[in-house]
């Protein structure tokens, strides 16, 4: 599989986040909310590429299962 390279994004606890930008491979499985939406994540799988949002190119940042109100695996 290729080779992802992510950027870390700090939430307010300072625990590291993963965000991608559109048209990047997906560094890991989960629900991915664009930047500055509060509406629904879309689950993508690690490797796929990173849809465009609304707006067109973002940065999807994943969110955690307490974030989506989804048990955690």
């Amino acid at each position: 599989m290729k080779k992802v390279r992510i950027f870390p994004d700090e939430s307010r606890s300072g625990v590291p986040l993963l965000a991608a930008r559109t048209g990047s491979h997906c560094p890991a499985n989960g629900f991915w909310l664009p930047e500055g939406s509060s509406g629904q994540p879309i689950f993508v799988f690690e490797g796929s590429v990173m849809p465009a949002g609304e707006t067109g190119a973002v940065v999807w940042h994943l969110q955690t299962s307490a974030e989506t109100g989804r048990a955690a695996p």
